[in-house]
Formats: structure tokens, sequence, C-alpha cells
């Protein structure tokens, strides 16, 4: 392309820019800082819903664990009722859960009524889990196995002495036939209980700990909390109950003190 000289306003000649125009022309632009700050706050949104989405799925798996368990633990305690015509007994029998763990794969003997160390007890850390639920963050020694649950004396007349906790026609502290149970639907048999409102640990096989003795509220488990009935269905429900509400909406037998 030639350049040619044109004049200005002034009558001066000048030279125009010469343009090559086979090439096309590049136009950068950045972000702004809105528009940065937008992407940004966008990425933390979607970021959050994520963190809460894996939250909620880890909730939702920890309580089917536990609902598992609780399965696991109500088929044991059935086949022991089965077996022996009664619930396990505190007078007679071991702890409740060292009485039907040997309905749950563990056949060696669990004599005793403390908490069952792991050094002691390497083949016990399969089946011992099934005592435990991965929402139970209560901290233990961690020489011990844990229990996550426990057993209910107004069903099952493991333990009572009150009167709001006895079976009236019943012996102390020996364990009810299944077939006394007038409504099993409506008779809790196990729990979740970490350690209650005091600092005694829930620990496998411990006496301590080994009933639910009191209606709520239970330390550590919240609003809620999973209950397995006699009939072998589990409910999610309030843990906050006093011992007259548990006992009239849970518990089949007649109150009174025990004979």
């Amino acid at each position: 392309m030639i350049e040619t000289e044109i004049a200005s306003n002034h009558g001066e000649k000048v030279k125009p820019k010469f343009i090559d125009s086979s090439r096309p022309s590049i136009l950068t632009k950045g972000f702004t800082l809105v528009e940065l700050l937008v992407v940004i706050l966008i990425i933390a949104v979607l970021a959050g819903i994520g963190m809460m989405m894996v939250s909620r799925m880890r909730k939702s798996a920890n309580q089917a664990m536990t609902t598992a368990n609780l399965r696991q633990i109500s088929v044991a305690m059935i086949t022991f009722t089965s077996d022996n015509g009664r619930f396990p007994s505190r007078i007679g029998d071991p702890v409740w859960d060292r009485t039907i763990i040997s309905n749950l794969g563990f056949t060696d003997p669990l004599p005793g009524n403390t908490g069952i160390l792991k050094a002691q007890y390497r083949a016990l850390e399969t089946p011992g889990k099934i005592f435990t639920t991965p929402e139970d963050r209560e901290k233990r020694d961690p020489l011990f196995y844990q229990r996550s649950f426990a057993i209910v004396p107004w069903t099952t007349n493991w333990s009572n002495g009150t009167s709001f906790r006895g079976w009236k026609d019943r012996p102390y502290n020996v364990g009810v036939p299944y077939s006394a149970l007038t409504a099993p639907e409506k008779a809790a048999m196990v729990v979740q209980w970490y350690s209650g409102n005091d600092t005694i640990p829930n620990l496998l096989g411990h006496g301590n700990h080994a009933y639910h003795d009191i209606g709520g509220p239970v330390k550590a488990i919240g609003s809620m909390q999973q209950v397995l009935f006699a009939d072998g269905h589990i409910e999610r429900l309030r843990s906050n109950f006093t011992n007259a509400e548990f006992v009239a909406k849970y518990w089949p037998g007649t109150i009174g003190n025990h004979n």
C-alpha cells in the first residue's frame, strides 16, 4: 500500500499511518474486580452446598449403621429368649451384652462385670463393633471396647429395684419370658446410650450403664435416639423423655414393686 500525503486542517502535510487490513485487530480485556469477587462468591456458595450435602450423607450413613447393628442385636436377643425361655437376667447371667454375644458369632465365654480390655480379647474386635455406633463420639479409654447401647429393664427385667423399673409380679432381676410382653410392638428393648448425665463410661461388658435406667435427657445423643422394640422394629425417638413418659409409652408391664 502506497502512503499518500494529506493536508491537515492547518495546511500541513502529514503522512497517514499505515494500516495492514490483512490482520484482524485483537482486543484483550481482563476480569474486573467486581467480576472476580462474583466468581469467588459463587465458588464459595457451591463449596458450602457440597459440604452440607456430604455432612447429611455422612449423618444418614451413620444412622443406617446404628439401625443395622440394632437389628443384629435384636436377632441375638430373640434367639437367646427362644433358647432360654426368658430375656437375659442380672441374676444368673453375665452382663446382657456378654450374655447374647455368643449369638453373634463369638463363642468364647465372657464372664465378669467390668469393661473388656482389647488386649485381652483381640478376637472380639469384629463382633464387638455390633454394640457400637459411629454416631457415638463420647470419649472412652482406648484400651477398652466401647458400647453405645443399653438394655431397657422395664421390658426385659434385666435390672429393676425401683417401682418404675420393676415387674410387679416377677422375681427381682430375673429376665421375663418373651410371652409376658402383651404388646411387644410397644416394648422398648434396647436404646442408644453413651454415658448418661455423669462421667461413668459405657463400656462393652461393663455392669455400669448396662441398662437404660432413666428416660432422658441422654448426653451426647442430642434430641433423637434409636430405640429397638421387642417385635424387632426400630424407631427414632426423642431422647429427653421423663421416666413417667417413657414407661407410659414404651413399656407393657405393670408399674409396681417386685415381689
